[in-house]
């Protein structure tokens, strides 16, 4: 029986050390492997270079997997690169088909809900995407995200929303096309976004090598390229889009081509030394690099094409055409840049009955520009040339309205025009009568302009118009065809005296005998110069002056503002006073009150002094000898060895005046202690404490005015026991052994006990 009881002892010790032994956890690790999957038409394609996945695209540009082979696919997908081969995609992903609803409504999605996401597309032949609601998306909501399209094809995506988006939720985006051609167009949305993270160290970037990017957005304020940061309205970051390989990049919407969220502005370049890109942001393009000419490049109407410093741009076998735009450095242009016309002349002048008529129209554009009527007709007896000449003798009055055109083979461009012919009238017309403002003796002569201008519809020949008071001058034409203006200008002659000066000017002109002449009334006054200057009163150092008038222009001065009595200058001045001192004697400064040091004060002037006669002057603070400093607070208190709080000194002295403070005699570093203004408050750190014995310590305070000192003592940390609370997890694993061989030692004891107890009850 003992036997048998000792032997449940040891296996139930056994049990508690075994379940002892399983106490410590560990941990298990999850971890998601990463598929290479890439989601087209709907359709969830999983590849890789050992087992690709191949899809055909029917009419309806659905995806069909059955029967797709290395020689029969519009798709392939190797698990890295998606293949494009004359494929038609018109299904979506739905937002059913979850956990990917981020990338719903995408003809052609990747998404990494932990990591970088990153999808190549390999172009070739002719392929699009259409009828969906999002083209192309990639999408990381853990780490950076990128597309790249690639390949010698051609794209051509028009969505419902968004177009082309790579969307980084923290990290960073980027979107490259190499050698390829992309138009993608919207019927809503922006049309490219890029979108990475909400920080100062974000990138969002577009780059083209070579190829051509073309995005074209809706015209419901939506952009056709639109970098964005974060997921708010605005955020920051860097935009950039980089050209080169001679790339094309042109983005059009109401919103803006090209716009960003960012505070900082998109940052446009050219990724290589050798080639270039040109942008298109709407309207305005811009050359970066060296760029030569892949195809003919149009500029047309309201376009604006800018060749920036240090770039250039080569036609190559190519033309640059300017039809209705403007281009800015063609000195920075090698080949062929033409032109189309564009008429400049605004109208064409009166022509008069049985007299020569002769106008040109003009037009920029490469010459040789042709002219010819295209509508309409010409006045009786007028006839036009086609180097653009109108010439003859009008023979009927009328109004004649007709249309030319001018042409230079690249292209053509008209306008309509009217010529009035009329029977003859001579005349001229001046704009007014002139009154100047009325000036002062030694004036600056003021300038005002005449115009003449012929009303007439003859010519006329003007004569040079002259004055007394006057100075006239030079018309600026004497030559005045109908509707014409001359100018000429007028203004006071120098020196005139006082006094009312008013003179006609007639201005003559003639033609074939006939004169005509306009007259212009002119009007000037000049009036003394007198300037009152008021009564000053003399100060200690300065002479005042008496109330007088000066005349600026005789220098002169006089008692009344009439100028009739003169007085000498000397006759105006009032003499200084000079200073009033009054003595203030030392006063030594005690811990109560600031004293003051030897001075004079002056009590006209307000004004103090450091010597009796006045030649040294100072402020009332240079007077003051700031109080003595004294204890308001912190002598003779005690401090705990490992205490968190230090001690803390109060002095009534501004804390301005302080200089250091000593323990022991040893000055303390600023690191022992905290100081602070109200009056002066040090705080000694318990840092520093703690490195002093126990007892007394001396500490004084220095300031410019003087010291104060006091003591402290430091006291041993006090003894005392400290109970730990037990831990009740599992983490203290030699507690629970002994508490476990306590159990176990206490249940041998018990069942001693208990055989005891058996044995001597047999």
């Amino acid at each position: 029986m003992k036997k048998r009881i000792w032997s449940k002892a040891v296996s139930i010790f056994t049990a508690i050390l075994l379940v002892v032994g399983l106490v410590p956890s560990t941990t298990v690790a999850v971890m998601a492997a990463e598929t290479n999957i890439v989601y087209v038409g709907g359709v969830a394609l999983s590849g890789s270079s050992d087992n690709i996945a191949y899809a055909t695209t029917n009419k309806s540009g659905e995806l069909i997997t059955e029967g797709a082979t290395a020689d029969n696919y519009n798709i392939k997908w190797d698990g890295s690169t998606l293949t494009l081969h004359d494929a038609t995609i018109q299904k979506e992903l739905y937002a059913s088909d979850l956990p990917l609803s981020n990338i719903a409504g995408a003809a052609i999605g990747v998404i990494n809900q932990s990591g970088d996401a990153g999808l190549t597309v390999q172009l070739e032949g002719n392929n699009k995407i259409e009828g969906v609601s999002t083209g192309i998306h990639v999408r990381s909501s853990g780490g950076n995200a990128a597309l790249n399209i690639t390949g010698n094809g051609t794209l051509v995506v028009n969505s419902n929303y968004l177009t082309i988006q790579v969307t980084s939720i923290g990290g960073n985006a980027a979107l490259s096309i190499e050698n390829t051609k992309v138009t993608a167009t919207s019927s809503y949305s922006n049309v490219v976004t890029v979108q990475s993270g909400n920080s100062e160290n974000s990138s969002a970037s577009v780059t083209v090598d070579g190829g051509s990017l073309t995005a074209t957005a809706p015209s419901n304020n939506v952009s056709g390229i639109r970098f964005v940061f974060g997921s708010g309205g605005s955020g920051s970051g860097t935009p950039n889009l980089i050209v080169s390989g001679n790339a094309t990049v042109r983005a059009n919407g109401s919103a803006g081509g090209i716009t960003n969220n960012s505070s900082t502005g998109v940052q446009y370049g050219t990724g290589s030394s050798t080639t270039g890109g040109i942008v298109w942001n709407g309207k305005d393009g811009t050359v970066y690099g060296k760029v030569e000419l892949q195809e003919d490049l149009e500029i047309g109407e309201g376009e604006s094409l800018t060749i920036e410093d240090g770039a250039s741009l080569n036609t190559g076998s190519h033309e640059a055409i300017v039809n209705g735009g403007t281009l800015n450095g063609e000195d920075k242009i090698t080949g062929t840049v033409k032109y189309a016309p564009s008429i400049t002349t605004e109208f064409l002048p009166e022509g008069k009955v049985n007299e020569e008529y002769a106008t040109s129209l003009s037009a920029n554009g490469s010459e040789p520009i042709t002219w010819n009527v295209s509508d309409g007709n010409l006045p009786t007896g007028l006839s036009l040339s086609t180097n653009g000449k109108i010439t003859g003798i009008p023979t009927v009055r009328g109004n004649y309205v007709f249309t030319v055109t001018a042409s230079n083979g690249v292209e053509s461009d008209s306008k309509s025009f009217s010529i009035s012919v009329v029977d003859p009238i001579y005349s001229i017309q001046n704009s007014g009568d002139i009154s100047f403002a009325d000036a002062l003796e030694g004036y600056t002569p003021e300038v005002k302009t005449i115009m003449i201008t012929n009303d007439g519809n003859q010519p006329i020949t003007l004569d040079q118009p002259s004055s007394t008071s006057f100075d006239v001058g030079t018309l600026s034409k004497t030559e005045l065809n109908v509707g014409e203006t001359a100018e000429f200008t007028v203004q006071p002659k120098n020196g005139l005296l006082a006094g009312s000066y008013e003179e006609d000017i007639v201005i003559t002109g003639t033609n074939n005998g006939k004169s005509v002449s306009t007259t212009v009334n002119v009007k000037f006054n000049v009036k003394h110069n007198a300037v009152k200057v008021e009564r000053k009163d003399p100060t200690c150092t300065e002479a005042g002056n008496i109330e007088y008038w000066y005349c600026e222009t005789c220098g002169k001065y006089f008692q009344d503002e009439t100028l009739t009595k003169e007085l000498k200058q000397e006759e105006t001045i009032v003499p200084a006073t000079g200073h009033n001192l009054t003595k203030v004697d030392e006063k030594k400064p005690t811990v109560d009150a600031a004293g003051n040091v030897e001075y004079w004060y002056c009590e006209v002037c307000n004004k103090y002094f450091s010597d009796e006669k006045a030649k040294h002057e100072i402020t009332l603070e240079d007077t003051i000898i700031a109080k003595l400093p004294k204890f308001v607070s912190g002598a003779n208190q005690e401090w705990t060895k490992g205490s968190k709080d230090g001690l803390t000194f109060k002095i009534d002295t501004d804390i301005k005046e302080f200089k250091k403070v000593l323990v022991d005699g040893k000055e303390l570093k600023d690191t022992d202690y905290d100081i602070k203004s109200g009056s002066t408050i040090l705080t000694l750190k318990p840092s520093f404490l703690d490195t002093l014995s126990a007892g007394k310590h001396k500490i004084r305070f220095e300031f410019n005015t003087g010291s104060v000192e006091a003591y402290f003592t430091v006291k041993d940390k006090e003894n005392s026991s400290q109970t730990e609370s037990a831990n009740t997890g599992v983490q203290n694993k030699y507690g629970l052994w002994i508490v476990l061989l306590l159990v176990a030692a206490g249940g041998l004891a018990g069942f001693g006990i208990l055989s005891k107890r058996r044995k001597n009850h047999k």
